[in-house]
């Protein structure tokens, strides 16, 4: 028994956007060192660990869902405890699907063939064991390896109603050692027209004309972010990059279609820590939550800024 037929990822991930008037999203990477220290009281193995990374992302969702339309859960800060850690991980899933948001899986698979599709199948295509509630509405894939790395993630997701992002060009400085290589065509310009071809079959395109098959795309420069806006015209973009690691909203607007759709921006640390910030802390009187909804409106609000046609 699989999943119900959902409409359409980029369909319903517009009209979420328009509902919260904005296009930012929540990412939450939650790090034990740094959740609040009433929630670490009594960690002692992974299984405590792992409740606590779920408390904190259940509150995380808990205050942020009435602001904006999704939020990102990286598998890979819960993966770190084991199955208590991967079970929690598939638990904040189902708790940001109850209420309402849509949730971006960050998983990065990234292999071929059998391999490929199995993945496709426990993250996209709810096999008959997982509780459907658990199954995200996207995924993020690497592409590094070929079409036959991506097809069956876009094929489970047409046929689910569901979206996946390839990565296309990271934020991560690092990665630049790679994604800028060619010259005069880097390999992230390979692999955005690579993406667009990916995304372009009818059954891959929603009514708002974009694709299920959406990049990740972090906007290093306007330049070189216009031209990649022009050459996956019809692709949903995932923007990473803001708050924490340097990048503004202004940065971001490249990414937007003329029409102010295909992108959604992603803020992690800067919105699920932002407690860290003392004056903030203060602000908000000692209040964790306070200083993440806090945090969070204002991200919100500087993303809605820049989504005009």
């Amino acid at each position: 028994m699989g999943s119900p037929l959902l409409a359409h990822y980029a369909d319903r991930l517009q009209s979420a956007i328009a509902a919260k008037s904005t296009a930012a999203v929540v990412g939450i990477d939650p790090v034990l060192e740094r959740l609040p220290p009433a929630l670490c009281a009594g960690v002692t193995d992974n299984a405590s660990a792992a409740a606590a990374l779920a408390a904190f992302a259940r509150d995380v969702i808990e205050v942020v869902a009435p602001l904006v339309p999704a939020v990102k859960i990286n598998s890979a800060f819960f993966e770190a405890f084991g199955a208590a850690g991967v079970a929690a991980f598939f638990a904040s899933v189902a708790e940001a699907r109850r209420r309402g948001l849509l949730v971006i899986s960050d998983i990065k698979r990234g292999d071929i063939g059998s391999t490929a599709t199995l993945y496709a199948r426990g993250h996209l295509g709810s096999p008959e064991v997982a509780d459907e509630l658990q199954v995200p509405d996207a995924v993020t894939v690497a592409g590094y390896l070929g079409v036959n790395a991506v097809r069956p993630f876009a094929e489970t997701a047409a046929a689910t109603g569901r979206g996946l992002y390839v990565l296309v060009r990271p934020s991560d400085p690092g990665a630049d050692e790679i994604h800028e290589f060619g010259g005069e065509r880097p390999l992230y310009r390979f692999l955005a027209e690579r993406v667009a071809e990916w995304g372009s079959l009818p059954e891959r395109v929603g009514a708002t004309g974009l694709s299920c098959v959406g990049a990740v795309v972090a906007p290093k420069d306007a330049e070189s972010t216009r031209a990649l806006r022009a050459a996956m015209p019809n692709t949903p973009f995932l923007v990473p990059g803001y708050g924490a690691q340097g990048g503004t909203a202004e940065a971001c607007r490249a990414c937007f279609r003329e029409d102010g759709r295909g992108a959604a921006v992603n803020a992690s640390r800067s919105v699920i820590y932002a407690y860290e910030d003392e004056t903030r802390l203060a602000r908000c009187e000692g209040d964790w939550k306070r200083c993440i909804e806090s945090a969070a409106r204002e991200f919100a609000a500087d993303i809605a800024g820049i989504m005009e046609g």
